[in-house]
């Protein structure tokens, strides 16, 4: 004689035979569902949102930083009062993100959505308010910073890694049709017709919308590496066209910083898609530290460093603003000039008194990293570092969820947005295209370790209750036999 047959659908809290509605099974569901929700603190702080808003949200977002340098092209910005519509517009753009959210929550996951190091990192920019000598501008650019960075964390982590990534891809190509048809249609827009420092660097060079060669480069590169990497869902002949037609386009906007670093993160990628977990950590390492090697080598052999650093024409020019720059650091070393307090501030502005006429109009240090030091010291750009470089590399290279396509378009981006700014300024820049970019690429890590632990999780919970089911019944079956 038999006893009945375990359910196939017998609950967690339902064993050693308690009635499903009894006080015995409730109390075992309940701490089920407890030891369910302890075990996925990340996906809880992850918000919920509301998909279609959060999405146009995000469109408008990209849309209005991706046509950030065509509408502010004829705008000579140097005593830092800002575009009043484009702030009204991000101010928009916050509300919409925040309305998107949606749950009992709602209040806390909003607060959660930034990760703590890029929170410690703003909070010193905050800070450094204080001691700028524009503390009005200071305070209007350090708000601006963080109602981005703010927003494109709650609407990636909302919507998810795969929704995201379908935003920022068709964002791209859009903006890549427009690049083109302004290089045909407009070729007095598309195409750099002269160059203002009376050099012909710039003369002929593609920067279709984007109003600079390198911002348009910038962003071809960008779509190079979104559609090489975890794009298996999308049909080979249309990855192949986009990434062929923004490889064309940013082979002819001349920009050296973006061919060269781009060249460099797909290499990283691909050798990170092709190397176990065990041996990713090393082998993509080595390959960073050779690239950075290769670029040293290249450059001494070329023309020795410390004769590179003194050369007016090195670099385009930018080691006679780097002279000017350290020759401030060296006079405040230890705090900088405040958040967005050395660039666009003025007549008074630091570098106002340099002897060389050019740089007088120059609006950035071509360094992000150089930059931040100047404005926030040692100690914030130490915060900053940590936050977009340490802490994502060593997600990436150490998560066991970080794995395969996902990892490889990741570390690319990781791997170009830090490069990128060793020639050009983004990090940290309020809405420029490189800072945001470099946000998003923050905001598709954090929600893709999320997602995948949110799955393992899952995983190993069902697996656990199938094999308590399996016990149970096996138990059953003993003391029916006895």
């Amino acid at each position: 004689m038999t006893g009945p047959r375990p359910s196939a659908l017998a609950k967690v809290g339902d064993f050693d035979g308690e009635a499903p509605g009894s006080a015995a099974g409730r109390r075992d569901r309940k701490s089920s569902r407890r030891r369910r929700r302890s075990s996925m603190p990340a996906a809880a702080n992850r918000p919920a949102v509301h998909p279609l808003l959060a999405q146009v949200t995000l469109v408008c977002l990209l849309a209005l930083v991706l046509t950030g340098p065509i509408m502010t092209f004829d705008q000579v910005s140097v005593a830092g009062e800002g575009n009043l519509f484009r702030q009204l517009g991000y101010v928009a753009i916050t509300i919409m993100a925040a309305l998107s959210v949606r749950g009992e929550r709602r209040f806390r996951r909003m607060a959660h959505a930034v990760p703590w190091p890029l929170v410690a990192a703003l909070a010193f920019c905050w800070l450094s308010v204080v001691w700028s000598m524009v503390p009005e501008i200071a305070l209007r650019r350090v708000i601006l910073t963080t109602l981005v960075v703010w927003s494109v964390f709650v609407l990636v982590r909302g919507l998810g890694y795969e929704r995201s990534l379908l935003v920022l891809r068709v964002s791209l190509v859009v903006t890549l049709i427009a690049n083109f048809l302004a290089v045909k249609l407009d070729p007095s827009l598309g195409i750099h017709q002269f160059d203002l420092l009376g050099e012909d660097s710039l003369y002929q060079d593609w920067r279709g919308v984007m109003a600079h060669k390198n911002i348009a480069g910038l962003v071809c590169a960008l779509a190079v590496l979104y559609f090489a990497f975890d794009a298996g869902k999308i049909p080979v002949l249309v990855r192949l066209s986009v990434i062929g037609a923004a490889g064309y386009f940013l082979f002819y906007s001349s920009s050296r910083t973006s061919i060269g670093v781009c060249i460099a993160a797909l290499a990283v990628g691909f050798v990170f898609a092709k190397y176990k977990y065990k041996y990713r950590t090393f082998v993509s390492g080595f390959l960073i530290a050779a690239i950075a090697a290769g670029a040293v080598v290249q450059n001494v052999y070329s023309d020795p460093f410390l004769r590179t650093m003194h050369d007016p024409d090195a670099f385009s020019g930018r080691t006679l603003i780097w002279q000017g720059m350290w020759s401030f650091y060296t006079q405040h070393p230890l705090l900088g000039a405040g958040f967005g307090s050395f660039w666009n501030i003025g007549p008074s502005g630091y570098m106002s008194s340099y002897s060389i006429d050019w740089i007088r109009t120059v609006t950035q240090g071509h360094n992000g990293f150089f930059d931040l030091l100047v404005q926030i010291g040692p100690i914030g750009l130490a915060l900053v570092l940590f936050a977009t470089v340490v802490v994502p590399l060593a997600k990436v290279l150490h998560s066991r969820e970080i794995q395969g396509q996902t990892g490889a378009l990741l570390m690319a981006l990781l791997v170009f947005m830090i490069g990128h700014n060793m020639t050009e300024s983004s990090l940290f820049d309020r809405d420029s295209i490189g800072q945001v970019f470099f946000m998003l690429t923050l905001g598709l890590l954090w929600t893709a370790i999320e997602t995948r632990k949110s799955a393992t999780t899952s995983s190993d919970l069902l697996v656990w209750a199938n094999r308590a089911i399996a016990k149970e019944a096996n138990v059953r079956s003993a003391r029916t036999a006895d």
